[in-house]
């Protein structure tokens, strides 16, 4: 085909242009992944909650820094309309001490255990004492069955497993059933209090206070309801969402998606303009070329094709290229990166790419249609 003739006849011409587009893909593909490992670095302890909707005390959407549900806020909710089942989910700060460089942390607390996360060495937690922790704790130093202790609360608790992608606000989580979560939480509070002059420890009127308490209500809904309906039936008490709505709205996460698409997009208008301004000056140069087989009854429909056929093939191996150099961009950064590859997304950025290629091919098509077949017999029309 002559497309593929003309490619083949000028490989370093084709193969800088394929370079310049790969590095346009992989661009990319990069920020596409980095975009999606913020999103979990940020708020995939949060996003991840096996519930339909997340509940918030009034006016602290969607913060869990800020959110407390006491017991009776719990079981309320529980006895809402269309609430199939409730429990409870514990959020607060803590530093891991017993490490060579000390380092913070996020402690969970879930009410219904952590049999909902997905272990990738060692167990669920069982115990009290016992804690799953986040994969990235690992690369702090932590190893399966070593005892952490928790600052400022001074509480010590055994590594039985790791789990992934439950970061939060990029830092490493701890998980723990919720009733751990509340010595914890008080105690974070608390801090090093020394008793008061009767004697009595300073926890006690705490622990009572925040009994069976939790930050936030992790709900599943009964078969046909909805969260418009429930939302209704709380009124202004509490807030809902689903627990990605509630990861995208926190933490500066929207700000944060708005930047990174947009250098998406910009990262394929790029690539659109620099497909379409090669070809629309290849069309240029060729314009004798063009005319004459115009004078010999090629169409424009046909011209126009065999110039879909070279981009077709120069995006698509520019493609792969791109996509070997995002990954080995991603295999060089360092562990703690935020780099989360996700094949719908780079799916989506190369079809992207691929429909803004084929709509700056309008240029060249623009001259095409220009082009007079005349000009190929030495005449310019009149």
């Amino acid at each position: 085909m002559p497309a593929l003739k003309e490619l083949l006849g000028s490989p370093l011409k084709f193969a800088l242009m394929a370079l310049a587009i790969a590095l346009v893909v992989s661009l990319t593909m990069v920020t596409s992944a980095m975009s999606e490992g913020l999103l979990t670095g940020m708020a995939g302890a949060k996003s991840s909650l096996a519930a339909d909707a997340l509940v918030f005390q009034r006016d602290t959407y969607p913060t869990f820094e800020r959110s407390i549900l006491s017991a009776d806020d719990l079981d309320g909710i529980a006895d809402t309309p269309g609430v199939e089942s409730v429990y409870g989910v514990g959020h607060t700060y803590a530093s891991i001490g017993s490490v060579d460089e000390p380092f913070d942390v996020r402690v969970f607390g879930l009410g219904d255990g952590t049999a909902q996360l997905p272990i990738v060495e060692g167990r669920h937690a069982e115990e009290p004492d016992e804690a799953v922790l986040d994969t990235t704790a690992g690369l702090k130093g932590i190893e399966l069955g070593d005892t952490i202790t928790l600052t400022p609360m001074d509480t010590e608790l055994t590594v039985v497993g790791f789990t992934e992608g439950r970061r939060y606000v990029m830092v490493p989580t701890v998980w723990v059933d919720l009733t751990t979560w509340e010595d914890l939480h008080v105690a974070a509070l608390l801090g090093r209090v020394e008793a008061d002059s009767t004697g009595a420890p300073p926890e006690a009127g705490m622990a009572e206070r925040f009994a069976g308490s939790a930050s936030v209500a992790a709900v599943r809904l009964a078969p046909g309801a909805t969260l418009d309906g429930i939302q209704r039936e709380f009124g202004d008490r509490y807030r809902m969402a689903t627990p990605e709505d509630s990861a995208d709205a926190g933490n500066g996460m929207p700000e944060m998606i708005l930047a990174v698409s947009g250098i998406q997009g910009v990262s394929i208008v790029i690539g659109a303009l620099l497909v379409g301004v090669f070809f629309y000056i290849t069309t240029l140069h060729k314009t004798s070329q063009i005319a004459a087989i115009k004078a010999i009854g090629a169409s424009n429909a046909y011209l126009y094709r065999d110039l879909l056929m070279q981009i077709t093939v120069l995006v698509a191996v520019a493609t792969v290229l791109g996509t070997v150099l995002a990954l080995g961009a991603g295999a060089g950064m360092p562990p703690m990166m935020a780099f989360d590859p996700d094949v719908g997304r780079w799916g989506v950025a190369v079809l992207a790419i691929f429909g803004t290629a084929y709509l700056g091919s309008l240029f060249s098509l623009r001259s095409i249609l220009k082009i007079d077949p005349a000009t190929a017999l030495g005449r310019t029309s009149a």
